[in-house]
């Protein structure tokens, strides 16, 4: 991968572009915190972020299919950073447009990243697709560790309106190094622009979707799956706030774990690439995650918790890149952007409900038995799996 000079550069435009995405990610909340002390309106603007997901996912994959994929990131890359931009000014003038300005920069997001997804293909060869993934999984799962942090030590030392411009700036370098890189466009994307109507195409990509038998099973498994999972995070706070009793620590400590198991998950899979099979990893990673979320409803104290954590993180990354690199493999290019922009709308849609949905039951029944519900969830679609050849034998 160190010798492919256009996954490097798609590797420091998506790293930097992520790194950017966290700092916005804590930076809208505090500014709208710091404006109004209202904990609705800041949660308000978490829910913003989820939002665009549900609304353009599958608009952004029509976009995506009909239009050069380097191009849509890198306007991605600029419209964000010209957004953030605007931030101080808006800020001192309307509440509302920082509201706004909120949405529209998760929004350019929503296009930036299934392209990602959808151009790797493009740039390395079908063997060294589930390493490159796992590359880049390794350089995300870093920016979800250093880059909140380090988000919150900018806010701390500088003005937010200083951060915003930091911020304006990462997306800036990101479009930078994504137009360093050398990328031709497919002769049948290319050809295509504008050849038939926005809907047509779009049916096109559900039609696909519904039916290749394979990828229909996979999309509702992980609909499944997600559904436990976004339970899981409530749940998950709960845990450590009111069943166990150790406070907000515990549950950053918790994210922490998941977190370094998802990094060693990444680094593994990176070095094994080539030995491990797509459709065993997904099955057993889903499987169990399932399992460890059980295990964490049984246990009796922080540290004990944390081993089923780090297993669940550990299994979530194998799971996770096996996934992407299979729909690499079975998507047509031409219908890449459209069947995973379909899917991003179908699991963020499912996450943000079963979020809800999981602090929801909490209130009404107890948390071990509901995290225990959620593992389950989360581990019947990898052992139904197993018993799909297309996906098993992947």
């Amino acid at each position: 991968m160190a010798r492919n000079g256009g996954f490097l550069l798609l590797w420091v435009g998506q790293f930097v572009s992520q790194m950017g995405d966290r700092l916005a990610m804590v930076a809208f909340p505090w500014l709208v915190y710091q404006s109004t002390g209202s904990a609705l309106g800041t949660g308000a603007v978490f829910a913003l972020y989820t939002l665009p997901y549900v609304l353009f996912g599958a608009f952004a994959g029509v976009v995506i299919d009909r239009f050069n994929k380097r191009a849509v990131m890198i306007a991605a890359d600029i419209v964000r950073g010209g957004l953030l931009l605007i931030v101080p000014f808006a800020a001192t003038r309307s509440l509302p447009a920082v509201y706004a300005l909120s949405f529209l920069v998760a929004s350019a997001a929503v296009f930036f990243d299934p392209c990602k997804l959808a151009i790797l293909p493009d740039l390395v060869t079908k063997d060294r697709l589930l390493r490159a993934n796992s590359v880049l999984a390794i350089g995300e799962n870093f920016t979800e560790i250093v880059g909140y942090a380090l988000a919150g030590f900018i806010l701390a030392y500088v003005s937010t309106a200083t951060a915003f411009r930091i911020d304006a700036v990462t997306f800036a370098v990101s479009a930078a190094a994504l137009m360093l890189m050398r990328y031709q466009a497919p002769a049948r994307a290319a050809a295509e622009q504008a050849a038939h109507s926005f809907w047509r195409e779009l049916r096109e990509g559900l039609s696909f979707l519904r039916h290749h038998h394979a990828l229909l099973m996979n999309t509702l498994m992980v609909v499944a799956f997600v559904a436990g999972l976004g339970a899981s995070y409530p749940l998950t706070f709960l845990l450590a706030v009111n069943v166990l009793e150790a406070g907000t620590q515990a549950f950053g400590l918790f994210e922490a774990v998941i977190g370094s198991g998802y990094l060693a998950g990444s680094v593994a899979l990176a070095t094994l690439a080539t030995r491990v099979p797509k459709g065993l990893a997904m099955a057993v990673g889903w499987a169990t995650m399932g399992v460890s979320l059980v295990l964490v409803a049984v246990t009796t104290g922080v540290w004990q918790a944390c081993i089923p954590f780090a297993v669940l993180g550990l299994a979530n990354a194998v799971a996770l890149i096996a996934l992407d690199t299979w729909l690499q493999d079975v998507i047509p290019e031409p219908l890449r952007g459209r069947v995973f922009g379909a899917r991003f709308t179908l699991t963020q849609g499912t996450y943000a409900l079963s979020v809800l949905v999981g602090g929801a039951l909490a209130g009404v029944f107890d948390v071990r038995v509901l995290l225990i519900v959620a593992g389950v969830l989360m581990a019947i679609p990898g052992i139904a799996a197993l018993f799909v050849r297309e996906i098993r034998d992947a």
